[in-house]
């Protein structure tokens, strides 16, 4: 871990100035993707354009989320972490090692995107340069200092644990750095829209050991998709299995996203082009929503395609033999629309200690109760409270943003600690999961 630490002179200014770069950050954002992608088209594969701002931000709130959630497209984006960390973990600046778990978190992905060192400094560059351009007199060369100095700390703080991460892929049994170039050996319909992909080493070596809840980054190149650095697409699929099954599994749903989006390019691109015998770049696993030992029940909660890293990790909890009860809650659209059900109802008539529990927000005709679901609705509180022993248990939950956010608000209605709370927010809303229990 780096030991260099912030000036409290530094500190200081950083979170006066803070609210002043947020209140404008959307139209900083704007001027910072606008010349780096016309300086250094590329590195604009790196960045999501789905979560880049277009047009005006019609509000001071929503030009701050723009500015706190993602300045830089994604989350997993060299450089996001300066507005997560910086901004809206603004407090902890004078204590770094209290911000590990945020800069471990973004550093996986980083990882997984294969972000190098060289890219930070020309990230803080246009950075900076995009905020003296916006405010500028406001910006004294003292708050750039200041600004300049704290995002230095923080890069050389990522640098190193991203550069621990890749090296530690790298030294692991079968593992790799950067991508390796894996066959399609299987390709199964699992629902209307979602499909699974198993995948093995093109080179037939071995698979290095990853732990359930982790995931991949594909880079794949897409027909006819174009942008100013390339053709190519960056995208997290959560490994869908738990380990030590010879393969890694994704199970991918068809996003519906608008047209160009990265997300429906990338899903209907292996929805629709992917083939069995088709090579594909992938990553070493990374990713921190992994399994915490405790001796409490644990709890799955698992909203559509989010029951892809929920069954990663029920699945490793029952072949490690977890005899104390597990809880899995799913929710879905219908009975069409449920991957893996038939895996998951199998492992638990094999497990007396496993309690499902469906709920359905539209079920069909063709959906029975009791069949096929308990609860016709959405998960919310009270199907929880009334299924549950408790609120002393884990909790493992993933699925959409308003989804996550719900769950994240019953389970602290619930009196549910903090610290028995685990997810992971693919996207660049992980302010948002938290925003009612602050």
């Amino acid at each position: 871990m780096s030991r260099k630490s912030l000036s409290a002179e530094t500190v200081a200014i950083v979170k006066a100035t803070a609210p002043v770069l947020a209140e404008h950050g959307a139209t900083i954002i704007r001027h910072f993707y606008r010349h780096l992608h016309d300086d250094h088209p590329e590195l604009e594969l790196l960045f999501n354009p789905a979560n880049q701002p277009t047009g005006e931000q019609k509000t001071r709130a929503s030009q701050q989320e723009a500015f706190r959630g993602d300045f830089f497209g994604r989350e997993g984006a060299p450089g996001a972490a300066l507005t997560n960390v910086l901004n809206g973990s603004i407090t902890s600046l004078d204590d770094l090692p209290a911000l590990k778990a945020t800069v471990m978190r973004i550093a996986h992905r980083h990882a997984s995107l294969d972000i190098r060192p060289e890219h930070y400094p020309i990230i803080g560059h246009y950075f900076l340069a995009s905020v003296k351009a916006i405010l500028g007199d406001v910006a004294t060369d003292e708050i750039m200092a200041a600004w300049r100095e704290a995002y230095g700390v923080l890069a050389d703080l990522f640098i190193e644990i991203e550069r621990d991460l890749m090296q530690k892929s790298a030294r692991a049994l079968g593992g790799w750095e950067g991508f390796r170039p894996f066959v399609v050996r299987q390709k199964v319909q699992e629902s209307a829209d979602a499909a699974s992909f198993y995948l093995s080493p093109r080179d037939g070596g071995p698979l290095p050991h990853y732990e359930a809840g982790q995931y991949v980054t594909f880079r794949v190149e897409v027909p006819g998709y174009s942008r100013v650095g390339g053709s190519a697409v960056y995208r997290n699929y959560s490994l869908s299995t738990a380990p030590g099954k010879g393969y890694f599994r994704v199970t991918i749903k068809r996003e519906p996203g608008a047209e160009g989006s990265p997300d429906s390019v990338c899903s209907r691109f292996f929805h629709d082009h992917v083939r069995e015998g088709d090579v594909l770049d992938v990553s070493s696993p990374y990713g921190e929503l992994v399994l915490v030992e405790s001796p409490r029940p644990l709890v799955f909660i698992a909203a559509g395609i989010g029951i892809t890293v929920m069954f990663s990790l029920f699945q490793s909890a029952l072949d490690r033999g977890i005899d104390r009860p597990i809880y899995f809650f799913q929710m879905m659209h219908d009975g069409r629309h449920h991957p893996l059900r038939r895996e998951i109802e199998e492992l638990a008539r094999r497990h007396p200690n496993v309690t499902l529990h469906r709920c359905y927000s539209q079920p069909s005709a063709e959906d029975e109760p009791g069949r096929d679901y308990e609860t016709r609705g959405r998960l919310g509180l009270g199907t929880l409270g009334r299924n549950l022993p408790g609120s002393d248990c884990d909790f493992y939950f993933t699925g959409p943003i308003p989804f996550m956010r719900s769950i994240r608000g019953a389970l602290h209605v619930f009196g549910v600690p903090a610290d028995r709370v685990h997810y992971e927010c693919y996207g660049p809303h992980g302010a948002e999961i938290e925003a009612d229990v602050r």
